[in-house]
């Protein structure tokens, strides 16, 4: 069984990859942030159903800490990385472009550094 790791899971694409992934027979793994305000009802259908649940795993983490990221892929060993976390509110992306910058571009090195 082929196992992912995607980041942004809770988001609308990311949540859309992992119904996809785990339907083809995937392992899923996803990181959230501790931190998060986002509601995770995009994922909960696939926590709750008795098909996928036992393959879809979240673990918390973070794109700006990159022990977190270490943690996340030494337990999920995933094959195949899909990078969809985002800072995903405009005013925040303008109010504080350096944060947005970090998760976007730095955040996506630590992923790959790890």
């Amino acid at each position: 069984m082929k196992r992912a790791l995607i980041t942004g899971v809770t988001g609308q694409d990311g949540s859309y990859l992992a119904e996809l992934l785990l339907d083809k027979g995937y392992e899923v793994h996803g990181i959230v942030r501790r931190s998060s305000t986002f509601n995770r009802q995009r994922i909960d259908h696939l926590r709750a159903d008795v098909e996928t649940r036992e393959r879809f795993h979240l673990h918390y983490g973070d794109l700006g800490d990159a022990e977190s990221l270490a943690s996340v892929l030494s337990e999920a060993k995933p094959e195949e990385i899909y990078n969809l976390a985002a800072q995903s509110h405009v005013g925040t992306s303008l109010t504080q472009p350096t944060y947005t910058g970090d998760v976007k571009g730095l955040g996506a090195a630590r992923l790959l550094e790890v």
